[in-house]
């Protein structure tokens, strides 16, 4: 079956096209069905509202434009832990094309378009990558429906900040591809591309970059070894440059933070590892729909924390042979097949072994969490190999008889799991209930059952091809309505909206904590929502939102997570990556040996969030019940233990030239009491206790803290905000004053005796000379793009 030659490979990557042409066509179809599916993600009045992009990315943004839109630039961020630099952690991604959107759009539609706009790139990227490799129109619009459509990118609608930097990705190859063989100035594509990927906040996936860029040059540059080399040094060169400004900052809260330190984050490290027995639903899924996915996650998958980074990793029976197939006729693929198999390899993290050995031995891996991630790069070879194997198909090679030996294979083994004896052996071997047991594996042999169907499809229509009996548009058309609905059936559903009211309602917790303390800003008191994995939500709520959308909802209630940022109230709890060993430590402790209300005290946190039940067991609570929502069993109290004010003047200061461990402040009842504040100094003199005086709060913004301080004697003034490179404090006549870590986590400063004004003010670390070198990486872009566009037309004039 030779494919016609208007439909025959083309060797130039895809370009901007008039609509009627074939590859316009091509693209409308692709673009058309990619929206189509992501209907939900362009709808008006809609919200992304599954876990993390409910309750951390939406509220981080928004506190983003609210500071952008009044003329200021987000550089700390006051509603967590202690306060946290915001552009310092890379996942705020202040400086990605993105941010642009929130100008026009409101926060919830900017999220979702930003989240729609990066499926679109990856079915046109990979689209343009299939037409780069040789693919014909139908092969790359295959390879991007695959891609955008597989469960990876479809799970990853919840993390847009992993979501941007997968589906970049065949964009980045096709430079590369193209930077390898046309001229140097093609190293700017590419570069602009990796800058990007580091600028939304993904440093993980852009490591991960690097590696492959150095594969895919050693694997299909077509000149000298020397010459490739110092293309891709270029490349990455101009990447880190374009990035620094992002970068820089970075880099300074890392090696504060416990990713900084392996031995610690080891275990943390390798979480997410793909477990092998998950590897089954990238061919048969759904798992279940119905039974808890944590529940599931931690009796059969292995995942001590959460249900798996991702809903879904489904690709498909037809999609994986199709793969298999361009794996095996288009040889020169090769660097996709070793570059999925090592990535397969990584992806399974402690299952696998190679991951521990990259963890112990390439320099920064140990610096990232999530092996699961690499699923992406999975996802994107087979979508890439299964519009090669379409050709294949196309050209009259392979034969139909496999698709119908995989269709009984899977016929058999849906039923044997659907069968009594194989719910009993799950429920033996996993420990898991029988219900359970019987749910999962009934749902996994449905899933082979579907696969055997789609695989009997295939059968047909590759068959009827083969014989004449479809023409080749019948073929191409039934074969890729059957690979879309085949995604569909698994991967539509791992997406999750929402009424835009659910992001948008004020929570009555948060209005009474407004009618108590007035207008409601940073500076003045904290507050902890204590955390359980049991969810009370109203029994209408469930079938309006689903559990995911009902489970946020309840969320916001709570002022969990991010969201107490909406409504401008600190919560002690820290979720941002890069925090600090020490606050970790502290806090984890303090509340495992029941000593959380003292500690909590000494940090300004005034008020507490949770389950009624919890507090009522616990006489301390008694008489401090200030409101409460029963529909969803919740409770706002007051701690029974008197919150330490955000500024004082210390009562007994004390002195030490060593780092503060913060687990042994919990044993002494001194610092429990409040009574001792310890303060790391090489300064042989440290004031002593303040018996008098006063210290008040005058502006209390997040780059600036002013206090006013009335004393009669030198002494220690307290900030209860975190120590962190970047603060400076200041006399009102200009005067440095030295900070100090107190009490291993807050800021002190010695004062004189008298009358002053302190300021604390704060610059991002490396902001500027990260700003700089981005400046100078665009300019560099641009003098090698001018030289290529003037020597070009010198080319022209002189022929």
């Amino acid at each position: 079956m030779p494919p016609p030659a208007s439909a025959a490979p083309s060797t130039r990557p895809a370009s901007l096209v008039r609509l009627n042409s074939p590859t316009g066509r091509a693209v409308a179809m692709l673009v058309g069905i990619t929206l189509a599916f992501y209907l939900e993600l362009w709808w008006p009045g809609l919200v992304l509202i599954k876990s993390d992009a409910y309750r951390i990315w939406l509220p981080i943004k928004q506190h983003m434009i609210e500071r952008l839109a009044s003329g200021e630039l987000p550089q700390w961020f006051p509603y967590e832990g202690l306060g946290r630099p915001f552009i310092g952690i890379a996942a705020s991604g202040v400086f990605h094309p993105y941010t642009v959107l929130y100008f026009f759009l409101p926060a919830a539609d900017a999220h979702r378009a930003s989240t729609l706009l990066s499926c679109l790139l990856a079915a046109i990227g990979a689209f343009t990558l299939g037409r780069t490799l040789n693919c014909s129109r139908a092969g790359a619009l295959v390879a991007g429906l695959a891609f955008a459509l597989s469960g990876y990118v479809v799970s990853f609608t919840e993390h847009l900040i992993y979501l941007y930097s997968i589906c970049v990705l065949p964009f980045f190859c096709a430079a590369l591809e193209k930077a390898l063989t046309g001229s140097r100035s093609w190293a700017v594509v590419p570069a602009v591309i990796w800058a990007t990927v580091f600028l939304n906040g993904d440093i993980q996936t852009g490591y991960y970059y690097g590696f492959i860029a150095l594969f895919w040059t050693a694997m299909r540059s077509p000149g000298s070894r020397l010459e490739a080399t110092l293309r891709v040094a270029l490349i990455g060169g101009l990447a880190a440059l374009l990035a620094s400004i992002q970068l820089g900052p970075t880099w300074v809260v890392y090696v504060q933070s416990q990713r900084a330190q392996p031995e610690l984050f080891h275990k943390l490290a390798l979480s997410e590892s793909t477990h092998p027995l998950r590897l089954m639903t990238v061919l048969a899924a759904p798992m279940t729909q119905d039974a808890d996915p944590a529940v599931i996650a931690r009796l059969f998958f292995g995942y001590t924390e959460g249900s798996g980074l991702t809903e879904s990793l489904y690709l498909g029976i037809p999609m994986t042979g199709l793969a298999l197939i361009g794996a095996w006729y288009r040889r020169d693929l090769r660097i996709l097949v070793l570059l999925g198999g090592l990535a397969l390899l990584l992806a399974l993290g402690r299952y696998g072994g190679l991951y521990e050995i990259f963890y112990k031995v390439v320099p920064l891996w140990s610096a990232f969490r999530y092996p699961e991630k690499l699923m992406g790069v999975v996802s994107f070879v087979v979508a890439m190999l299964a519009g090669a194997g379409l050709d294949s198909l196309r050209m009259g090679k392979g034969c139909p008889f496999p698709w119908l030996a995989v269709a009984v294979l899977c016929t058999g083994t849906g039923l044997l799991l659907r069968s009594d004896a194989a719910s009993a052996w799950t429920a033996a071997s996993f420990r898991a209930p029988a219900d359970l047991a019987h749910e999962v594996v009934g749902s996994a042999g449905s899933g082979f059952l579907y696969g055997a169907a789609v695989a009997l499809g295939v059968w047909l229509i590759h068959a009827g091809a083969r014989r004449g009996w479809l023409s080749e548009m019948l073929f191409l058309s039934f074969l890729i309505t059957l690979i879309t609905l085949d995604l569909a059936r698994v991967n539509l559903p791992a997406y999750h909206t929402g009424p835009v009211e659910t992001a948008t309602f004020a929570p009555p917790l948060a209005e009474a904590l407004r009618a108590r303390e007035g207008v409601l800003e940073p500076g003045h008191f904290r507050l902890v929502t204590i955390e359980r994995y049991m969810y009370m939500t109203p029994l209408q709520a469930r079938p309006l939102l689903g559990p995911y959308g009902a489970e946020s909802v309840e969320k916001r209630q709570a002022l969990d997570l991010e969201i107490n940022a909406q409504f401008h109230l600190e919560t002690l709890r820290h979720f941002l990556p890069g925090y600090s060993t020490s606050i970790a430590a502290m806090f984890q402790t303090s509340m495992a040996h029941g000593v959380g209300t003292e500690v909590a005290a000494r940090f300004n946190v005034t008020y507490y969030i949770g389950r009624r039940f919890h507090f009522f067991k616990d006489r301390r609570f008694a008489g401090m019940l200030m409101a409460e929502l029963p529909e969803y069993d919740l409770a706002l109290f007051r701690n029974p233990v008197s919150a330490k004010p955000r500024a004082y003047l210390s009562q007994r200061p004390e002195r030490t030239a060593l780092p503060v461990d913060p687990i042994g402040l919990l044993k002494r009842p001194d610092f429990l009491s409040g009574e001792v504040d310890v303060i790391e100094t090489r300064d042989a003199t440290l004031p002593g206790p303040a018996l008098s005086g006063s210290a008040v709060i005058e502006r209390y913004a997040p780059e600036e803290v002013r206090v006013r301080v009335e004393t009669p004697q030198p002494a220690v003034l307290i900030l209860l905000d975190s120590f962190d490179k970047g603060w400076t404090a200041t006399l009102e006549s200009g005067v440095a004053l030295p900070i100090m870590r107190a009490n291993a986590l807050v800021r002190a400063v010695a004062v004189p005796a008298g009358t002053h004004l302190v300021t604390f003010s704060y610059q991002t670390p490396l902001l500027k000379e990260g700003a700089w070198a981005s400046l100078a990486g665009v300019l560099l872009c641009l003098g090698l793009l001018t030289h290529a566009c003037w020597a070009t037309r010198l080319s022209g004039d002189h022929t």
